[in-house]
């Protein structure tokens, strides 16, 4: 019996050291999957410090069921979005075209009758079908027009022709268009993806010259972080094209939660001169090649 009784226990000594070795092992390998940045360049630069968020007097809480009816809530909700979007619309000079009433924006047109229509939808108890848009950005050289569309759990951007109106919605966010506008890179609309890089090619063919995906990577949002990378400031995050076939991809991160200077973390990703097919960068490359 006692015999048995140490047989017993050497299996399960050895069976609980070979899992304690495959767990080290796992844990090395993930360790070593983490990406490293194209370039190794100490860069700095201040961020502001984190504020936590409050509610201030005539802000619209998240939760409709505070409010003593739906349609206070909604008011409150469209009123605020008016707010915002027709004192950007006066900003940016286009008041006589881009106008926001309560849930809907109405953006005119030149020689077309009818305006353009987005449309928000709010109802009570229905969050994953919840959607808004915003105004994001003006291009006044090129006259296009960015919405922000926020839905259940994802963003994307609407990117309207002023001269045309023509639009289309591209699934991603922070668009950045290159030089000779025949390509635009942003950063993924998914909530929790947003390390996700997606690039657009605008179509030769057909009048609207639409834009189709031309490459995406998830590599950086699936790469395990140090502990150094946990406080990214993500208002902070940037994407710039460097050529008409280069790109940077700019994170931010603190040392310490509430720093008020963030280190960067750059990777670059080129399309091949000869073949045009994207990739990141490695760090040993030559990132002027």
């Amino acid at each position: 019996m006692i015999a048995f009784s140490h047989c017993i226990k050497t299996v399960l000594t050895v069976a609980g050291l070979f899992i304690l070795t495959t767990i080290t092992a796992l844990d090395a390998q993930a360790a070593s999957s983490a990406l490293e940045p194209s370039t190794n360049e100490e860069v700095w630069i201040k961020v502001a410090a984190p504020v936590a968020i409050d509610w201030y007097e005539g802000s619209c809480r998240y939760d409709h069921t505070e409010y003593q009816t739906f349609t206070d809530y909604e008011n409150c909700i469209f009123k605020s979005l008016a707010q915002a979007d027709n004192s950007q619309s006066r900003e940016w000079g286009l008041s006589d075209r881009v106008v926001r009433e309560k849930d809907t924006i109405y953006i005119s047109i030149p020689n077309q009758k009818q305006p353009l229509v987005f449309k928000d939808y709010l109802e009570p108890f229905e969050e994953e079908h919840r959607i808004h848009y915003e105004l994001q950005y003006y291009d006044k050289p090129h006259q296009l027009l960015q919405l922000l569309h926020t839905m259940y759990e994802s963003q994307s951007t609407i990117i309207v022709d002023l001269n045309t109106g023509h639009w289309q919605e591209l699934y991603a966010t922070d668009l950045k268009f290159s030089d000779d506008r025949t390509q635009v890179v942003g950063f993924g609309g998914r909530q929790g993806m947003t390390k996700d890089i997606m690039i657009w090619e605008r179509q030769k063919d057909g009048n609207d010259r639409r834009y189709t995906r031309l490459f995406s990577s998830n590599e950086l949002y699936e790469q395990d972080y140090d502990d150094d990378k946990k406080h990214e400031v993500y208002e902070a995050r940037d994407i710039s094209w460097t050529s008409d076939n280069k790109i940077n991809v700019d994170f931010y991160y603190r040392v310490n939660p509430t720093d008020t200077v963030a280190f960067r973390v750059r990777y670059i990703y080129a399309a091949d001169n000869q073949e045009g097919k994207w990739q990141r960068v490695l760090p040993d490359a030559n990132t002027n090649d």
